[in-house]
């Protein structure tokens, strides 16, 4: 017995501690017993900070902790203090070991005859927290070895950060800023006297000192270690008796996730970096938050919203919300509804008008028919179920109208437009042409919320396409896919106040501010959209059910409008620079009603845009002198359409559409071809013919071919069924008589 209790008192006694270190250290140096790579290399969350590295989302790390890593200057005054002062208080002073610790340590675990105090110092904590054994003598005299070797490869600061970036705080909680985040609902630098000391407190236990839940335990040991910091002079009496004052908030705060959907967005772009520096202005995202969620307000919870805010000038995202109705405990509500695959509406019209503009095939001004479509036997109609008649493309675009759209897009072509979508990012319109037709325009395809958002910001910066940017880190290489002109069209168009809801007036009149925006609603009243940007922003709302179910209420002027306006009106117009007009858009003056060269017959012209060597410079062929009398000569479909209202028979199975009848075509130059566009409504193929001579075939998107100056007739055939028109092309020369535009009355 004697024999076993002076064993018992020898294996505690610092000596024999110091005497197995050195041996460890002399004769039995494992190299697997100890790895710099184990302190320095751990599993911590993945966290998302703000344009001002400001942490706003933080996930679970591998290991499925919440562990938040920051600079040791970052973790603030007081915690540095509290954890050298109770911790280990000679740390800076031991190379590892804390040889008067273990002597301490050894006398009263003499007299004691058990172990009841320890001498570890915060570097041995540092191994045993990296490298966790069963705790034995053996293990311990291995911390103390691995402690000295590591004082020999880090400066005492990085052991002290690593430390209080790993170390246990109750829980999945690990590391200091966790720890103040879930506790106090705050970064570590901001931490007070005794909230840092409350934490650095549940270090001797985590299980027991839990202020979440054991706060009265919690309150007793923090107090109690004030007492301790005030009786070795690292605190004044004044300090204590202010800090003992503060109350535990006696609850687990969440760890942030703001910006949930949009971390997620921005994470995926950082190939899984731990630290992702997003884009996301969190004054931006609680903006649109607020607004999504107070307009969400008069739907039912089955309705949610989302919607994106970007940065023109850099294609930041700064704001997004994938589903307001996130967090609540609903269906569907995890569903990220900005990056589903929905149905665009109208909103892809301004892109096939901008590939009209920019092939010289029409301008804002522009004469289109807003009549029934003889094809196939479909005949797509605005909302309104009704017909206008004689449109321009100012107009058609700004009312949204189907017919004068589809007719734009048959006039591109089907390929053209679909290569052009293609072009500003609409991926997954990725079928044939000929799958989509018509429906192209009229929403009968998939697009994503965040592609529209960059396809809008393209138009808003000149028709240069780049991905939205989620990061810092990555460069985005942008490519021209539509000229800075056919963009400054779509952009004046896209202005046009005839749509205006009242706010419109109250934002321009306020903030002096412009802004161009189309409304979208899909087939069978399931999404709602208005996409649209100022000189700064570009922002795209949907509302909608992530299953798709249709609701009355979810009209894009009724129900995403307002919510886009108030977005508009609320974020900064600060040096606000609109997209300038380009030195090749210039202003002419057309045909009030054709919107083409007026001729001498023409009562009214108007002022127009048009981009230079490029627009068509056709002559109105709408006004002419018959038998002495002013008459209006309507383009086919709407002399047919205005025959049809007053009871005549349907229109031909085929009939041309370009060249008209009559029209004159002026040719840029007086002695070479000029290339003119052949189009026809009804039953295809279309097989032309140019003065007898054969052209070629085309289908609904028509055909180019190059025509000498002169008179010509065009014919087409289409089954049993053929028309024919006589057209003129004529050179500059031939239009020097100036009395050809004489009578005509300017309307500016």
């Amino acid at each position: 017995m004697a024999f076993k209790k002076i064993k018992k008192i020898f294996l505690l006694s610092a000596s024999a501690q110091i005497i197995f270190i050195m041996m460890f250290y002399f004769m039995i140096d494992k190299p697997s017993a100890f790895s710099l790579t184990d302190v320095i290399e751990y599993s911590f969350s993945s966290i998302v900070l703000d344009s001002n590295n400001n942490v706003i989302n933080v996930s679970l790390s591998s290991e499925d902790e919440w562990c938040v890593p920051v600079p040791l200057d970052k973790t603030g005054y007081w915690t540095v203090t509290a954890a050298v002062s109770i911790e280990d208080r000679r740390f800076f002073d031991h190379n590892g070991i804390d040889f008067v610790a273990l002597a301490r340590a050894a006398l009263s675990n003499i007299r004691a005859g058990r172990t009841v105090s320890g001498a570890s110092t915060i570097t041995s904590q540092l191994i045993r927290i990296s490298r966790p054994r069963e705790r034995t003598l053996y293990n311990k005299l291995l911390e103390f070895w691995s402690a000295w070797k590591l004082e020999n490869m880090l400066g005492k600061s990085e052991i002290l950060e690593l430390y209080l970036n790993r170390a246990p705080f109750g829980g999945n909680i690990k590391g200091i800023e966790a720890a103040a985040k879930a506790y106090f609902d705050k970064s570590a630098a901001f931490l007070s006297l005794a909230e840092s000391v409350t934490l650095i407190s549940i270090l001797r236990s985590p299980s027991r000192f839990r202020p979440d839940r054991y706060p009265e335990r919690s309150l007793l040991e923090r107090n109690t270690n004030l007492d301790f910091l005030a009786s070795r002079g690292i605190i004044t009496d004044a300090d204590l008796e202010l800090a003992k004052r503060e109350t535990l908030p006696g609850r687990r705060f969440p760890i942030p996730n703001n910006a949930s959907m949009g971390a997620r967005h921005a994470r995926r772009e950082s190939n899984g970096k731990n630290f992702v520096a997003s884009t996301i202005d969190s004054d931006m995202q609680l903006l649109l938050e607020d607004i999504l969620s107070g307009e969400l307000s008069k739907f039912p919870a089955t309705i949610t919203g989302a919607g994106i805010i970007v940065e023109n000038s850099t294609g930041f995202v700064r704001a997004y919300v994938g589903n307001s109705r996130f967090g609540e405990e609903l269906p569907d509500s995890q569903v990220d509804c900005g990056a589903s695959l929905r149905s665009p509406g109208s909103t892809l019209k301004p892109f096939i008008y901008a590939a009209a503009f920019e092939r010289g095939l029409l301008t804002p001004a522009s004469l289109l028919a807003d009549t029934p479509l003889s094809f196939g036997g479909n005949a797509p109609r605005n909302f309104d179920m009704s017909y206008r008649g004689p449109v321009s493309v100012r107009n058609a675009l700004a009312s949204s109208l189907n017919a004068p759209a589809v007719r734009t897009l048959r006039i591109v072509g089907y390929s053209g437009a679909k290569t052009l979508l293609n072009h500003f990012g609409f991926t997954y319109i990725d079928k044939g042409p000929y799958y989509y037709t018509d429906s192209l325009i009229l929403g009968g395809c998939e697009v994503t919320l965040i592609q529209l958002a960059a396809a809008y910001r393209a138009l808003a910066i000149g028709g240069f396409f780049s991905p939205l940017r989620w990061t810092n880190d990555r460069e985005s290489n942008r490519r021209n896919v539509l000229s800075e002109e056919a963009a400054y069209l779509v952009t004046d168009v896209l202005q046009d106040e005839r749509r205006l809801l009242p706010i419109y007036h109250e934002i321009a009149e306020e903030k002096d501010m412009l802004f161009s925006f189309k409304t979208g609603t899909s087939y069978g009243l399931r999404d709602a959209w208005t996409a649209g940007y100022s000189g700064n922003y570009t922002v795209v709302i949907w509302i909608g059910s992530p299953p798709g179910r249709g609701d009355a209420r979810l009209v894009g002027m009724e129900a995403a409008a307002p919510v886009f306006l108030r977005v508009m009106r609320a974020l900064p117009a600060v040096n606000e620079t609109f997209l300038l007009q380009p030195d090749g858009v210039g202003i002419r003056f057309v045909c009030s009603l054709s919107g083409n060269v007026p001729n001498r017959y023409c009562p009214q012209t108007v002022r127009d845009l048009f981009i230079s060597r490029i627009s068509g410079n056709r002559l109105c062929e709408l006004h002419q002198i018959i038998d002495g009398e002013s008459v209006l000569r309507w383009p086919a479909a709407l002399r047919n359409w205005m025959s049809d209202q007053g009871g005549a028979p349907p229109a031909k199975v085929v009939t041309i559409i370009r060249p008209s009848e009559g029209s004159t075509i002026i040719a840029q130059n007086s002695d070479s071809a000029e290339r003119i566009f052949l189009s026809a409504e009804g039953d295809s193929p279309h097989y032309w013919y140019i003065d007898g001579k054969f052209i070629g075939i085309s289908h609904a998107d028509g055909l180019f071919t190059d025509v000498a100056p002169g008179t010509h007739k065009a014919t087409v055939l289409s089954g049993n069924s053929s028309d024919t028109v006589i057209f003129h092309v004529k050179t500059p020369i031939d239009l020097l008589d100036n009395s050809f535009f004489s009578n005509v009355n300017v309307i500016n």
